[in-house]
C-alpha cells in the first residue's frame, strides 16, 4: 500500500487557522492528521510538504523507517559551530 498523493487544508476560525494534512494511498485509504501554524510554527506547511515530496511513492505500512528517514532529514549537523564551548563554560575552564 503506497502512498499515492497528499492535500494540506486549511480553515480559518477567526483567531486562528486550523491545518490538515491528508495522506491518500494507492488503494483509496485516508489518513488525516490536524497540524498549526499558528503558535511560533510559521512555514510549517511549507516543511511539510517539502518532506512529503520524498514520503509519496513508499509504503504507508512501513512508518517506522519513514519516520526514521524524516528524522534522520531534519536533525541539526554537527559540528564545530555546534559543539563549541560556551563563554561561561571557557570561562570556568580559565579559573
Amino acid at each position: 500500500m503506497k502512498l499515492e498523493s497528499y492535500e494540506t487544508l486549511h480553515c480559518d476560525a477567526g483567531w486562528r487557522k486550523f491545518s490538515f494534512l491528508r495522506l491518500i494511498a494507492e488503494d483509496g485509504t485516508t489518513g488525516i492528521s490536524e497540524y498549526n501554524e499558528s503558535y511560533g510554527s510559521p512555514r510549517l506547511t511549507a516543511l511539510i510538504e517539502a518532506l512529503l515530496d520524498w514520503v509519496i511513492g513508499h509504503n504507508a505500512l512501513a512508518h517506522e523507517r519513514i519516520s526514521a528517514e524524516l528524522y534522520a532529514r531534519t536533525r541539526q549537523a554537527h559540528g564545530a559551530w555546534h559543539s563549541r564551548p560556551s563563554p561561561r563554560s571557557r570561562m570556568r575552564w580559565s579559573t
